[in-house]
């Protein structure tokens, strides 16, 4: 009799497994975008912020750079890389947390055009699947060897 109590009980359990597992999933959507691997996330690990403004000639901080502490309008000439204009796939926003700690990159020279926000401390590895917001000329548009300026800003 408890041999056939154990069974049944066994026999149960199965049987709702069974069931559960036939049930269809909960389906949720996910957010266009990046993949995974080039998702913004805050900078590198460890590192302290120093003021600067990284912008990387390859993807994840690969290549000739260039760094600013105030703002830029044109890409063209910067320290120590030489030229980055149209050709930045990476950024880093490692200025000061505070009043303009926020960074606004541009597609157009003289901060004209489409615009995005990099947040203080964020780092974008690959800006392959960024793209502009359609607010201003070049909008929509990929931000990968596409930005001309920056300006520092108070907000994103």
């Amino acid at each position: 009799m408890i041999r056939t109590k154990f069974t049944t009980a066994l026999a149960t359990v199965g049987l709702a497994a069974l069931a559960l597992s036939a049930l269809p999933g909960v389906a949720q959507a996910s957010e266009p975008g990046p993949s995974s691997r080039d998702t913004v996330a805050a900078g590198p690990a460890g590192a302290t912020a120093d003021g600067y403004f990284y912008a990387y000639e390859h993807a994840y901080q690969g290549g000739k750079y260039c760094r600013w502490v105030g703002n830029d309008g044109d890409w063209s000439s910067c320290s120590p890389g030489g030229n980055l204009r149209n050709q930045a796939s990476s950024l880093w926003n490692n200025g000061y947390a505070g009043v303009s700690e926020d960074v606004n990159v541009y597609w157009g020279l003289s901060y004209t055009g489409a615009w995005a926000c990099i947040a203080n401390g964020y780092y974008y590895a690959n800006l392959a699947d960024w793209y502009f917001p359609n607010n201003g000329s070049g909008g929509g548009e990929n931000m990968n060897d596409n930005i001309s300026s920056h300006k520092w800003s108070d907000a994103c």
